[in-house]
Order: structure tokens, then sequence, then C-alpha cells
């Protein structure tokens, strides 16, 4: 993946949830900013490093050397992911509808921000 389309989703994706979690706690209050504020954390972390593992992963294709543990590495990755999303919601610190819509921060953001990136290219 492009690191500068990582960065702009991350960036903009960070400057979006503080709103989002301002409003997740009018509405829900302090579990519900706090929830969205957390789901939109995992996500916008799990985007970056899957863009990073996936650069790695590339390395094989090009015939330079790897690791011989990254494998392992990108199964720890989502170990970590489901371990703290369950954690956050076992704790009932949070809302869960209020996770969901952190986590669901990323995805439009990215297609927003690749169409936005082709724009110049075309």
């Amino acid at each position: 993946m492009d690191r500068e389309l990582i960065r702009g989703v991350v960036g903009v994706g960070a400057a979006c949830l503080i709103p989002l979690a301002l409003g997740g706690f009018l509405v829900a209050g302090a579990r519900g900013g706090l929830g969205v504020a957390a789901g939109g954390a995992l996500a916008l972390g799990n985007l970056w490093l899957l863009a990073r593992g996936s650069e790695r992963a590339l390395r094989l294709f090009t015939g330079r050397s790897l690791h011989p543990l990254w494998v392992l590495g990108l199964g720890l990755r989502y170990l970590a992911l489901f371990g703290a999303l369950g954690l956050l919601l076992w704790s009932g610190r949070v809302h869960p509808l209020a996770v969901i819509v952190g986590l669901s921060v990323v995805p439009p953001l990215l297609i927003a921000c690749a169409v936005r990136s082709l724009r110049g290219v075309a």
C-alpha cells in the first residue's frame, strides 16, 4: 500500500474521531465516547499494521530476504487485535455499538482518500 495513502487515512481518521467521540459522549455518555475512540484507535492501528505487514510481505516477490518469523508476526497482529477488542467489550466500560461506530470509520476514509489520490493520476 502507498505510504502517503495510509498516512492520509490515519491522519484524517484521527481528526474525524474527535467529533465522533464527542458525539458518542453526547448520545451514550462516557461509555459511548470511549467506545468510539477505542474502536477508531483499534481500526487505525490495525490499518497501519496491515500496511506495514503487506509491505514486508511484498519483499518475497522482489527476492529480498525476510525474517523467518514474519508469518508469526502477522498472526500475532490478529491475536492482539481480537484480544484488545474482546478485552474492551468484556470490561463493560464501552458501549458495543459505539465500538462498532469507531471501527467503521476506516473503510469510507480509505475509499475517499484512495479516490482523491487517483484524481491526480488520471
